[in-house]
């Protein structure tokens, strides 16, 4: 019977180790940055620095949790940067013209619909790999980007004359973050939504010979991830107001590595789970705002993004069987 149990836990535990890695790196993580950063005259957890990293948490969060979908497939799409990008500039640019950011945030929503339609549809209809079309679709909203602010004249813009002080409330940020996983989170476990984005990611030649229309769900997954997308580009814009040529740099790399950290399979299929990208985020977030706490400079925080980057990369790909998102 010991011999039993034994072996259950031992197999339980395989069986749920990305899962306990996550947690225990979130643990450790909020353990370093509680006792380390008071030594050096600050504290992660004062007002001031809660507030940002609760920003922080929000935007990765928010991404991340849209993108479960997407990553499920075993797919991903490096132009949520720009979208960001792109996104917040907008929503400023149309708020100084009509003193409402309605304007700005109806157009995102449109173009993240269309933008999640082609990049979810285009690789499958033309057969080639997902991660091309989001390509694409980066070079094209940076050079739109470029061109407007080249137009403006100025690298930053800021709203002029608008309340955007709800995005900075940090009840509203946990509200809406918590409405948003809530949402995705029975769409990804109670609705054919999950299913079949499970499904497709696991095999997608068994997927699509038992009826799943391959093209249709795809585009849906994008979409899904693409309104997710301008609901983070409203908080990382409302929480300064302002939009620049840089905003939203590096977001599709920020969300990789939240999932990682929240243990998500990079290839997707049958074990994914929303709880990956929460904790992911908590994770990520801590790391970014807490490194610099301790000394570590800006550029460094990179660095250490690209590193756990490689060597996750280096541990899918040696495992049987295993792949990197397309």
């Amino acid at each position: 019977m010991n011999t039993e149990k034994k072996t259950l836990s031992i197999q339980w535990m395989k069986a749920h180790a990305m899962d306990l890695a996550s947690y225990g790196g979130l643990i450790l993580c909020i353990l370093i940055f509680s006792i380390i950063p008071p030594f050096l005259g600050e504290n992660i957890w004062s007002p001031a620095k809660l507030s940002t990293l609760m920003s922080d948490v929000i935007v990765t969060a928010l991404m991340a949790v849209g993108a479960m979908f997407v990553y499920t497939l075993g797919n991903m799409d490096i132009s949520i940067g720009a979208q960001v990008g792109i996104y917040a500039t907008l929503m400023v640019l149309l708020g100084n013209m009509t003193g409402s950011l309605f304007a700005g945030i109806i157009l995102a929503f449109v173009i993240a619909v269309i933008l999640g339609a082609i990049n979810g549809s285009v690789g499958e209809l033309l057969r080639i790999y997902p991660v091309i079309p989001s390509i694409v679709c980066r070079m094209v909203l940076e050079g739109l980007r470029s061109v407007i602010y080249n137009k403006v004249g100025s690298r930053n813009m800021s709203l002029r004359g608008i309340d955007y002080s709800i995005f900075k409330q940090t009840w509203f940020m946990i509200l809406v973050l918590v409405i948003e996983v809530v949402v995705v989170f029975i769409l990804f476990n109670y609705t054919r939504l999950g299913k079949f984005a499970k499904a497709i990611g696991a095999n997608k030649a068994v997927a699509k010979q038992s009826g799943i229309s391959i093209v249709k769900y795809k585009a849906i997954f994008y979409i899904i991830m693409g309104i997710c997308v301008v609901v983070a580009a409203m908080f990382q814009m409302g929480y300064t107001g302002s939009a620049s040529d840089s905003t939203g740099t590096g977001f599709e790399m920020n969300v990789m590595v939240a999932l990682i950290l929240g243990g998500m399979p990079l290839s997707g299929g049958m074990t994914a789970k929303i709880s990956c990208a929460v904790r992911g985020a908590f994770t990520f977030s801590l790391l970014d705002v807490g490194l610099p706490l301790i000394g570590v400079p800006n550029n460094v925080t990179f660095l250490i993004k690209a590193v756990i980057f490689i060597v996750v990369v280096l541990m899918t790909c040696r495992k049987k069987g295993g792949a990197l998102p397309k």
